[in-house]
């Protein structure tokens, strides 16, 4: 009966090869180097070794000829390069000169040091579960936990025994030589499930019949299939892999023809399904075939999981999973070739406001398109990737020359600031790329995947729409940044940060009535650190919102003491990031906090940016309505660097306006920055807004100033930063005149 099922299906085999007419080589276009075309020329013929009882992988049925889907595989690569395979049987202790190329292997078996595995593998299947049909429903297993403290069969040679071992160390493996082994120990109940290649041990179920057993679940490793060269042919190895990489992994042509299913059209099918009715009664044919729709229904399920754990929904590009294991497959082949792997960081800039203005539908037309932008200026053997967001990755494989990645980097930023056109609208944005390099940059993919990422955000500091390559400048701020960033937490577990005040002076009648809350980090081995180096890394992290909550706790109570020591109508001003702008109901809290403490009118001013007010959101709008509303007033910090459009500020009835002290620095009689502050502050003036002019270091700035009718000044000549106590002794009557006295001169 096996003899009946086998030629059969041997003769189909043939068959399907027999009639498999395509043209290979005019459908895929593969670019080969001229040394690969003249060793291709004089080869007059490539011997490959082949295995003659591995199951659909490649086998030989009673000496009639191999096939399988290797088989399969080296018949479409000789008609794709036009190459001549001559096939002989392989041994264990194969010699380099009894054949050039091991046709199916994987890494965990290759142990023939005269041979090296090509880095593109040709067939990959997952690992699955099987049991006995009769395991009873208590003992239904859906997983690997399922299986602690039981006993299940493994092929002893098998690659995921020590990731088993490792993630699973309670299941009880029981070594097996073969398959036959492991289904006999099932059937006698040693063993409740067994481990195996989907693939080889579905293929054995249905030729052999293995009624009692079934498939119950997957387990999250795979097996891969490659093919390995003799190590003294390395043209040979890379026309192997540019033709395997164009036929692709899992060719769906190869691998269906060795997939048993219902199709009434598939002459494999019909002629075994018509060997079965000469053996089995019509009802158990009903029950074959429904058993093959199961399984087939499993296969597709298990398919879609795999697609979805590896690919972007969206853009259906790779998402990072199968972006690290590419990213790995290309250093190999590096190490190989000795050629650089250029990695791109490509972060879109603006595109958060396209999306939060047009909404999300839009959004994610404008990174399909963006995602089919990138890929077009890339080759074929490249990967273009998206890493999450508005963020891509591509990796450009065989690079001889770092002038072909800034034409690449180019040919990008030239395509997305192109206009976007999305339901008959246009949207603009740009890019900013980051640039790292194997093996010059690094030798780990994590690391040059996180040196990429900081050469975008360098290439967006110095004004986005560029790209930038990652310098040991770039990696000096990166290690200080991880630096201080991991020790954040701990500073807030150690209340390392401290409140300093800079006294704000009223220039018309020179007394201490405001001042500014600026924090402070006092690192125990550093030092006290620039709040420049970690609030942009405390935003990062979303830390930012805890810090504004400390600060404007400990202002509340400092602001009591301040009040008792000077005048009733002394103000505080807080600095308030546009991330905690983000998380509205923290800010909303400080209002309900200072009505329920009963904090005087304008006892707090809150400084913002002016960008904040360019494009506010309805949480922005809604929040400093309800702050103002409670007696908050509100400052625009470093007016004159940004926007500066005065028209907001009336809008949103802004109380103050900070002059940069960028202005104040070169300020001389009757130069540029002297008309402009004048301008600004007849204009700010008119508009019933009063200003502060930070920065003041000199008595003739201040004197320029007063001449403008500035109406407060902040500054080093005044006085700097402070502890709270050096600002209560500031605010007594006897050193108030002091203030007074050193302004007038």
């Amino acid at each position: 009966m096996l003899c009946l099922f086998f030629c059969a299906a041997n003769a189909l085999a043939e068959e399907n090869i027999q009639s498999d007419g395509i043209n290979y080589s005019q459908k895929i276009n593969i670019r080969l180097t001229p040394n690969e075309q003249a060793w291709l020329k004089k080869t007059k013929k490539v011997t490959v070794a082949v295995k003659d009882g591995w199951m659909p992988i490649e086998f030989d049925l009673e000496g009639n000829h191999h096939q399988g889907l290797s088989i399969d595989y080296l018949n479409r690569l000789e008609k794709l390069l036009n190459i001549n395979f001559t096939l002989v049987n392989y041994t264990e202790n194969i010699q380099p000169g009894q054949a050039d190329i091991i046709s199916a292997v994987s890494n965990y078996n290759l142990k023939n040091p005269d041979y090296h595995l090509i880095p593109q593998p040709f067939l990959t299947f997952p690992y699955a579960i099987y049991t006995h049909k009769n395991i009873g429903s208590n003992k239904k297993i859906t997983s690997l936990e399922d299986l602690n403290n039981l006993n299940v069969a493994i092929f002893k040679n098998g690659p995921v025994i020590q990731e088993i071992h490792k993630n699973y160390p309670k299941i009880k493996l029981v070594y097996v030589d073969i398959a036959d082994e492991a289904f006999e120990k099932l059937k006698a109940g040693a063993v409740v499930a067994y481990i195996g290649n989907e693939m080889i041990v579905d293929y054995n179920i249905i030729v052999n019949r293995l009624d009692f057993v079934e498939k119950s679940a997957f387990t999250p490793f795979t097996s891969t299939v490659s093919m390995a060269v003799r190590k003294d042919l390395p043209e040979l190895a890379s026309i192997l892999d540019k033709g395997l990489i164009a036929l692709g992994q899992n060719n769906k042509d190869i691998i269906d023809k060795w997939k048993i299913t219902d199709r009434a059209d598939n002459p494999i099918t019909t002629l075994l399904l018509s060997s079965l009715l000469i053996i089995f009664s019509f009802v158990l044919f009903r029950f074959y075939r429904l058993k093959q729709k199961i399984k087939k229904q499993k296969a597709e399920t298990q398919k879609q999981i795999w697609y979805q754990a590896n690919y972007d929904h969206l853009t259906k590009l790779p998402n990072r999973y199968l972006l690290q294991n590419r990213l790995q497959q290309s250093i190999k082949k590096a190490d190989r070739s000795k050629l650089l792997i250029g990695i791109l960081f490509i972060d879109l800039d603006n595109f958060k406001k396209v999306n939060d203005k047009s909404g999300h539908s839009i959004g994610d037309k404008l990174l399909i398109e963006a995602a089919e932008r990138i890929g077009n200026c890339v080759r074929t053997v490249d990967t273009t990737a998206r890493f999450g967001g508005d963020e891509f990755i591509v990796i450009l494989n065989d690079m001889k020359e770092l002038s072909s990645l800034e034409s690449t980097c180019q040919s990008i930023l030239n395509k997305l600031e192109q206009p976007f056109s999305i339901d008959n609208d246009e949207y603009y944005v740009t890019a900013s790329i980051g640039i790292t390099t194997y093996p010059n940059d690094g030798h780990q993919a994590e690391a040059l995947l996180s040196y990429a990422d900081q050469a975008m955000f360098e290439a967006k500091k110095l004004g986005r729409n560029r790209f930038q390559f990652f310098t040991q400048s770039i990696q000096a701020a990166l290690l200080n940044k991880l630096a201080i960033t991991g020790d954040i937490r701990e500073a807030f577990l150690q209340k390392q940060f401290v409140l300093y005040y800079q006294p704000i002076v009223d220039l018309k009648n020179p007394t201490i009535i405001k001042a500014e809350a600026l924090v402070r980090w006092n690192h125990p081995v550093r030092g006290v650190i620039n709040p420049v180096e970690f609030i942009p890394l405390m935003e990062e992290t979303g830390l930012i919102s805890e810090l504004g909550n400390w600060v404007f706790s400990q202002a509340l109570r400092d602001l009591a003491l301040i009040k008792e020591n000077s005048n009733a109508e002394f103000q505080l001003s807080i600095n308030v990031s546009p991330y905690q702008f983000n998380k509205p109901a923290d800010l909303l809290k400080w209002a309900e906090t200072i009505k329920e403490l009963g904090i005087p009118q304008h006892s707090l001013t809150i400084e913002i940016t002016e960008g904040l007010l360019l494009e506010p959101s309805n949480a922005v709008i809604n929040t400093i309505s309800t702050l103002k509303k409670v007696g908050v007033e509100f400052s625009i910090d470093d007016f004159g660097t940004g926007y500066s459009a005065l028209a907001y500020l009336k809008k949103f009835d802004i109380d103050y306006v900070k002059i940069d002290r960028s202005f104040i620095h070169n300020l001389e009689p009757l130069n540029y920055d002297a008309v402009l502050c004048e301008a600004i502050i007849e204009m700010a003036h008119k508009l019933g807004i009063k200003i502060i002019a930070e920065g003041i270091e000199t008595v003739l700035q201040k004197e320029l100033l007063t001449q403008f009718e500035c109406d407060y000044g902040q500054g080093f000549l005044f006085a700097e930063p402070e502890p709270l106590s050096e600002l209560l002794k500031r605010l007594k009557p006897e050193l108030i005149l002091l203030v007074r006295g050193m302004a007038s001169h």
